[in-house]
């Protein structure tokens, strides 16, 4: 008996969405371009190596378009991924909360 040639189609793990967006984010005076966000986390690329286990606050900067402001989305959370790529760190974050400032 012949095995099918087609391959199952493997089922989403994530706990929530993934977004793939690039947007400035800030944190401890110092700046970024987010990867991906979602409603669990936030991963982003920056020159500042922060330590895996920290804590962390940070804030999404959504700059104006269409005539509207630019506004402000602040979270924290416990870094859980430090990577370095070419003199660039990738930092994951597990958010703990989100709030409008």
């Amino acid at each position: 008996m012949e095995k099918p040639a087609f391959q199952p189609v493997r089922s989403e793990r994530r706990a929530a969405p993934r977004y793939y967006v690039s947007i400035p984010i800030e944190f401890h005076g110092h700046t970024g371009t987010t990867r991906d966000v979602s409603e669990l986390g936030v991963c982003f690329e920056t020159d500042q190596w922060l330590p895996k286990g920290d804590t962390t606050s940070f804030q999404l900067v959504f700059h104006d378009f269409a005539g509207f402001q630019s506004s402000r989305i602040a979270g924290s959370g416990e870094v859980v991924r430090v990577e370095e790529h070419e003199g660039r760190f990738v930092v994951a974050v597990r958010v703990t909360s989100y709030a409008l400032p």
